[in-house]
C-alpha cells in the first residue's frame, strides 16, 4: 500500500491548522473572545510561548523558545522516520503518526515564524476550564490516542 494517502493526511491537517490560525489572526483581536456555544465553547485569540496547553509558558529563559523549536523539529524527524520504518499496512499506526506529524508541523511553523503558537479554542464548563488549544493540538491528541490504541491492541505478525 502506498504511503501517499497517509502523508496527505498530515498535509491536510497542516493546511487546516494554518487556515484556522490565519482567520483568527485576521478577524479576532489578540486576547479577545467570541462565544460559539454559551457555557461551553469560545474562540479566544491567545499566544502560547510554552508547549502543549501552556506548560513552560511563563519561563523567563531566553533560550526556551529555541529549545522548544529544536525539540519540535527532532520530533517531526523522528515521527517521519518511524513511519517509514513501519508497514504502511498498519493503518492505525500510520494514521496516528500522520495526525501527530501534521499537528506538530503546524505548531512548529508558528514557533519558527512568530516565536509562539497561536491558540484559539477555549472549552469550559462552569468553573472547569481546559487550556486554550488549536487544530494542531487536537490533531496531535487524536493521533496519540490512535497510537495508544494501536499499542494496546496490536497483535504481532508471525515471521
Amino acid at each position: 500500500m502506498s504511503r501517499l494517502p497517509y502523508f496527505l493526511v498530515a498535509l491536510v491537517i497542516f493546511i487546516l491548522d494554518r487556515a484556522a490560525k490565519i482567520l483568527v489572526e485576521a478577524y479576532l483581536p489578540l486576547h479577545q473572545s467570541l462565544t460559539i456555544i454559551p457555557g461551553f465553547l469560545d474562540l479566544a485569540h491567545t499566544r502560547n510561548t510554552g508547549v502543549a496547553f501552556g506548560f513552560f509558558a511563563n519561563s523567563d529563559s531566553s533560550w526556551m523558545p529555541h529549545v522548544l523549536t529544536l525539540i519540535s523539529g527532532l520530533a517531526l524527524l523522528t515521527i517521519f522516520v518511524f513511519s517509514l520504518r513501519n508497514s504502511s499496512r498498519n493503518r492505525k499506526l500510520q494514521l496516528g503518526l500522520m495526525l501527530v506529524l501534521g499537528g506538530a508541523a503546524g505548531n512548529l511553523y508558528d514557533r519558527l515564524l512568530y516565536g509562539y503558537v497561536i491558540d484559539f479554542i477555549e472549552a469550559y464548563y462552569r468553573s472547569y476550564h481546559w487550556p486554550t488549544f488549536n487544530v494542531a493540538d487536537s490533531s496531535i491528541s487524536i493521533g496519540i490516542g490512535l497510537l495508544l490504541l494501536e499499542t494496546l491492541t496490536h497483535r504481532p505478525q508471525p515471521d
